[in-house]
Formats: C-alpha cells, structure tokens, sequence
C-alpha cells in the first residue's frame, strides 16, 4: 500500500498531538506535517506538496478565502479531506464544505476510519492514472471542459444568499443549454404533472442537484461526434442513463441514505456511461471492442473491454468527472459501476447504488448481467434486491411502451 504525507490543519494543538500519535501507530512510514493556521498550511503546501490535506472546517487566509477552495484551485492533485467538530452533517456549512474536499469526516475519527478514508482516496487517483487508461485518454482527441455555467451553479449554491429562482437565472443566460434541459425536464422520464416552460420552475419542481446533473449531461450528450456505431444508440443511451438516475436514487432512498447521498447517487446514475460518449471520438476502440463481442453472445460490453484494453469506459468517464472535479462519491460510482470491488474497500452508497441500478436496467432489457458478489451480501441489498428488480423491469418496460407511442 501506498505511503503517504499528510498535512494536518487545525488550530488545535492539541488535536495535532492526538493525530500524531494515532496516525504513527498506524502507518509509522508516513510523513506527517500540521499547520494552526491556514496561512501556515499553504505556506507548507508550496513547499511540501503533500499528498493529503486534512483539515478543521472554517479555516480562511487573510483575503477571507477558504483553505481547502484555495488548495482545490492552486493544487488540484491533492487529497482533501475535512475532518469536522461540526455535529450536524447535512449543515449548510458542511455541504458548503463539501464542494472543495473529496471526503468528509466527523471528530471524534477513529484512526483506522482516517487512515481507510486517506487509502480508498489515493487508490481511485491510481485507478484514475493506470498506464492502459492514460493511453485510451491520449487517443481521444480532446477532452470537454466543464460547462462554465457549472462552475456559476456551483458558486451560487455555496452562497446561502442565492435563491432558486436566481439559479434558475444563471441556467437562462445560456439559451442552447436552457432549450435542452427543458427538452429534457418535460420528456416522459420525469413524469411533471405539467409542462415546465423556463429554468427557474424546473429549478424548483426538480431540485438543484437534479439540474446540475442535467446540465453535465446535456454538455457531453450534445458534444458527441455525429459517429454512428453498430449496436450503439445515443437515445438508447440517453433512456438507459436517465433510467439508472432515477433508480440509482431510489435504492439510496431505500438505504436510508441522507438527502445529499441521494443526490449523488442520482447524478452518479445519470452520469455512469459518459465514456462511452467520450469514446465516440476513437472510433478504433469500438471496433476492436465490438469484434469479439460479435464472436459471443455472452460477453459483455465492459467486460470486451477489460479484455482487450485492461480499462473500459467506466474508469475512462471518471477520468474526466474527476477532472471536472466532481465529488470522489461520484467519481467512484462512475468509475467501478462494473466492478465495484476494484479499489479493494468497502463500497459506499452511491456506489452500490449506482452498481445495482446498471445491472438491473440492463437484466431487465434481456442482457446478461451479473451483480458484484460483495454487493448482494450487503444486508439492505439482500432485504430489498426482489423489490428493485421489479421496479427496474417496470421502469423499462414502461420506457419501452413510451418510445413505442411516441415513435406511433
């Protein structure tokens, strides 16, 4: 396992003394560093270049900024970590927080969840820069930037001043994404009980993360070459995307997972299969994917892939979700939703959700799909696994009558 240097931040020295003691016990090879001050931290971020940030919530420098948005900004590649006295964890601070750090932990923190936290981290950043990945993305053409309207929802949901209609507004002033997010509010998927007709009202029937989502997907949906390939729809795979958002959430619901895990799991859902758009432009990865699949009936797209490249599109859309700099939840989901027990740790929520909702939606299209081992001995997955797999044949067949309808 990986050895890692970790900048602790925390005025608190004497919570400097109880990590140091903790972590050394633990991994005695790592390299600890602490900082009282967030002018202290960076001043050894420059110097330093740890590999993890850890830090107490509320830390600014002198211009007001916060620590971990600075560190975010100037030194993307480190891990960031927030490690919170904060009781309530769906505070509108900590949310705030948890737009700038990849994870998010409560004090009092066992060493062993810290420590587990710090190597689940660096383990997605090593699956995320794997040789055959790092190849696959060098014969794609270019890679999209993030949509700026992105960056301006997300400053406007960190700002407890900004309404939703003033959300609503920020997706208006970009007429081309406001005319496809509506298409896509009012298709039958959502299922509003009336057409929506501008930003701000489908702001509030369907909620900001749903939005944030829409709008990732609609960059990348309608950035796709015009590249037509054999078994491959772009409708097809809006539906099946769409379908896995909606169930994704589901099943997190059904775990009694809080609101913002949810979402994630909706975005997770909505996003799982965005490397196979980016794909579109290596036309030669297709064809030499889709060749052995011709050869038998029984294997799998993903697992075509893993055979011939050693990476697939799942860790190829996370590549770029993690360039975006979306949360590690979704990053993760996105990247194992066909083998969630690459990273060697226990699967979270969002991923297991998201796991779980690709393999029903496509056992309920006749595919053959088998569910991670790991997964189904989860106790939630056992109790509920009969109840989703007829919501995921119902939504699709229900997807299926109305393309039907639609198409008549």
């Amino acid at each position: 396992m990986k050895q890692f240097s970790v900048l602790f931040a925390d005025p608190d020295k004497n919570v400097h003394d109880g990590h140091r003691r903790m972590i050394k016990a633990l991994k005695p090879s790592w390299s600890l560093v602490f900082a009282s001050t967030a002018r202290e931290a960076m001043s050894k971020i420059v110097i330093l270049r740890p590999d993890v940030i850890v830090s107490e919530l509320g830390l600014t420098l002198e211009d007001g900024s916060d620590l971990l948005k600075t560190v975010q900004q100037a030194f993307p590649e480190i891990i960031r970590i927030v490690l919170s006295s904060e009781p309530d964890g769906e505070s509108e601070v900590v949310l705030r927080a948890t737009q700038s750090a990849h994870r998010f932990l409560a004090k009092p923190c066992k060493g062993e969840a810290l420590v587990e936290q710090i190597e689940k981290a660096g383990g997605l950043r090593r699956l995320l820069k794997s040789k055959e990945l790092l190849e696959i993305i060098g014969g794609i053409p270019y890679l999209p930037s993030l949509p700026t309207i992105f960056h301006e929802l997300v400053e406007a949901i960190e700002s407890p001043l900004t309404s939703l209609s003033e959300i609503g507004d920020i997706i208006a002033r970009d007429v081309s994404m406001t005319g496809r997010v509506l298409h896509l509010v009012n298709s039958a998927f959502f299922g509003l009980p009336r057409q929506v007709s501008n930003p701000q009202t489908a702001v509030v029937m369907l909620g900001i993360n749903v939005i944030k989502s829409l709008v990732c997907y609609v960059k990348l949906f309608f950035a796709a070459p015009d590249v037509i390939m054999p078994g491959l729809s772009l409708d097809q795979m809006w539906l099946h995307s769409s379908l896995a958002a909606r169930l994704s959430k589901e099943i997190a619901a059904n775990c009694n997972a809080p609101a913002n895990v949810q979402e994630n799991a909706f975005l997770a859902g909505m996003l799982h299969d965005v490397g196979k758009l980016l794909l579109l432009d290596h036309p030669r990865y297709y064809n030499r994917v889709l060749r052995p699949l011709s050869e038998s009936s029984e294997k799998v797209f993903s697992e075509a892939e893993y055979a011939t490249f050693g990476t697939s599109h799942a860790e190829i859309g996370a590549y770029l979700l993690g360039l975006w700099g979306l949360s590690d939840q979704v990053v993760e989901a996105v990247a194992c939703h066909h083998r969630p027990s690459q990273l060697n740790f226990e699967s979270s929520v969002v991923l297991r959700a998201t796991h779980l909702a690709n393999a029903l939606l496509c056992m309920a299209a006749g595919e053959n799909f088998l569910v991670d081992s790991t997964i189904m001995a989860d106790p939630c997955v056992k109790k509920s696994f009969a109840g989703w797999k007829k919501r995921a044949e119902t939504l699709y067949r229900e997807s299926v009558n109305e393309a039907k309808s639609s198409a008549g």
